[in-house]
């Protein structure tokens, strides 16, 4: 049993549950190291990208929305001016009664100021409209006129609801040279009554050029006036729509920046310029994914270096790693292969201090464990032996004390013949060794002992018990340990038989189940009280007697002691009729002739 625990010690310090390699954790922890490498990349490029291109392209977008404002803000100041001189040149005529001659008046005062605009470079129609029904137009196309008459922002100037306005105007829609930028002002009376409109339209087509380039990106832009009217969109079907509460507008979007938004399951990229002169607001609406497709692109060549060069980098690692740990590796190698039964030295490797100290360090400890069982097995020994010596002592002095006691009442009582009797039996049972040392004996042997101890029990207790032996032949030259059964019989005369005086029996048996041997005795006496048998059979009792000081308990240590596992001694018992004791010795096995005395052999253990 001590060998086994010995191996099964040494099998878990050297081998251990099964184990990866050192050269698989390598390769995990160059595949660990790669994928942590390329997820940190993929996370530091993927950001920083993302904020390059999105803030970047913000501002920018942001920039040209103010260089698009800043493009129109000559022209628009030109025509704001050019407004304000035409307003003062035909306020009389405008606010005079309706008349042939004041219609005369206007139509050649228009005539006139067109020739002036022709002659300084400025391509500007002017459209007067009376809500009196009269129209006047440096326009000979009368459809763009009567055109105008049906937009919102004209019902605006005609109600009086509006004093200014700025709006996108455009005789073709599929063609951006015929757009225009158009001013309108509201002519009112002294009174304050509305008496008419004026509107002065400029060809700028450098501004929707521009337009048209970010509608071929992909972008959508448009010009909102200070109440949120659309005046310019690259969707000319948006003009004079009105679009966005522009409070709410700036305090969701901002001014001068820009904004990602969620519509439609796309990000939209929002970048606003407000021009405070005019109080418009230039917008632009872009497709995040169109913008981002650029960035992508910068961000997968990037990972892909990357990942070659984590590739690259855990190859060389691996490489460099896989030699240095080759030595241990073989190290490890000689000692799974060394048998626990033999242990041996390895030879000294001195490639590297750390296996030089290894191997001596193993060399050492090889020297030491042998050390250390050699003292362990020679202290088990004799902590068995001393232990064993004194639960055998306690048999001898105790049973040849009452014996002699018995002989010398028997002598003064001038009963001699009883005495002779239980003397020649005690002198058979005295070719037993005397010394305490551990011994085994035949079972027939052992039964021929029982024999005359009982011979000497029934001298002493003047009963006439009989033993009958129901052992096979056959089992005769099997080794037990000596006197194992004595305390067993002892306890049927002293308890079993204390209130009989005739009819006692006492019968023995013996037998194999699996690889335990068992020896079975069993008496006719007066049984054991159930209280009493509880006690008894879980160990938990003490003997009112004084000569029963041995008993059970010493039978159940030496079997332990020899054979471990599960040895031992069980109790049954029905109170009045038979008490049975049974001796387990677990994991028997014949003992040869050089084992019969001395030592406890170790393969009679456990």
């Amino acid at each position: 049993m001590q060998r086994e625990k010995r191996n099964g010690v040494w099998r878990m310090l050297l081998c251990g549950s099964k184990r990866r390699k050192m050269s698989q954790s390598m390769i995990a922890t160059s595949l660990l190291c790669v994928l942590i490498s390329v997820a940190i990349a993929v996370c530091a490029i993927g950001y920083f990208t993302f904020q390059l291109v999105v803030g970047e392209k913000g501002k920018a977008r942001v920039d040209v929305l103010q260089q698009i404002s800043d493009s129109n803000s000559v022209n628009r100041t030109n025509m704001v001016k050019a407004m304000d001189a035409l307003y003062e040149d035909f306020y009389d005529d405008l606010t005079a009664p309706k008349s042939e001659k004041s219609s005369c008046a206007i139509q050649m005062l228009l005539e006139q100021t067109d020739r002036q605009f022709k002659r300084i470079g400025m391509d500007m129609t002017i459209d007067i409209l009376m809500n009196d029904r009269r129209m006047f137009s440096t326009d000979p196309d009368e459809n763009n006129l009567k055109s105008l008459k049906n937009t919102y922002w004209y019902i605006k100037h005609y109600s009086g609801e509006t004093d200014t306005s700025w709006n996108l105007r455009f005789w073709d829609v599929d063609d951006i040279s015929t757009y225009g930028l158009a001013y309108g002002k509201t002519v009112y009376a002294q009174d304050g009554k509305v008496v008419g409109m004026i509107v002065l339209t400029s060809r700028y087509e450098a501004l929707f050029r521009t337009f048209q380039k970010l509608v071929s990106d992909g972008v959508k832009v448009y010009i909102l006036d200070r109440n949120g009217i659309i005046i310019s969109h690259t969707n000319p079907n948006r003009v004079g729509n009105w679009a966005f509460d522009m409070k709410t507008f700036q305090e969701e979007y901002g001014r001068n920046t820009y904004k990602i938004i969620q519509r439609s399951k796309q990000k939209i990229l929002i970048a606003n310029y407000h021009d405070a002169s005019s109080g418009w607001t230039f917008v632009e609406e872009q497709n995040m994914d169109e913008l981002l497709r650029d960035g992508l692109k910068t961000v997968r060549n990037c990972l892909t270096i990357v990942l070659l060069g984590c590739i690259v980098a855990a190859s060389i690692a691996y490489w460099r790693g896989r030699r240095i740990t080759q030595v241990l590796s073989d190290f490890t190698d000689e000692i799974g292969d060394m048998s626990v039964e033999k242990l041996s030295e390895l030879p000294v490797k001195d490639e590297y201090e750390e296996t030089y100290v290894l191997s001596t360090t193993f060399n050492g400890m090889i020297h030491r464990i042998e050390e250390l069982i050699d003292d362990i097995r020679i202290r088990e020994q004799e902590k068995q032996r001393t232990e064993y010596d004194f639960l055998q002592a306690q048999i001898n002095p105790h049973f040849l004390n009452n014996t002699l006691l018995s002989v010398k009442s028997l002598i003064a009582m001038h009963q001699q013949e009883r005495a002779y009797r239980m003397m020649n039996e005690l002198v058979e049972l005295l070719h037993i060794p005397a010394t305490p040392e551990i011994q085994f004996v035949p079972l027939e042997e052992e039964l021929h002992l029982m024999r005359s101890y009982m011979s000497i029990m029934n001298c002493r207790t003047e009963k006439d018990t009989v033993l009958i032996c129901e052992v096979p032949e056959k089992m005769y030259g099997i080794y037990v340990p000596r006197m194992i059964v004595q305390p067993i019989i002892g306890n049927a005369f002293f308890h079993g038989f204390a209130e009989m005086e005739e009819g006692c029996e006492i019968r023995l048996r013996a037998g194999l189940r699996g690889n335990a041997l068992y020896i079975e005795v069993t008496d006719n006496g007066e049984g054991i009280a159930p209280k009493r048998l509880e006690q008894v059979q879980s160990g938990n009792y003490r003997s009112g007697r004084l000569h029963h000081g041995i008993g059970l308990r010493n039978v159940r240590k030496r079997l332990q002691i020899i054979y471990g596992g599960r040895s031992d001694v069980t109790v049954r018992s029905e109170f009045g009729k038979y008490t049975t004791v049974t001796i387990t010795m677990d994991h028997y096995r014949s003992i040869p002739k050089r084992e019969q005395g001395g030592e406890i052999n170790e393969d009679h253990s456990s």
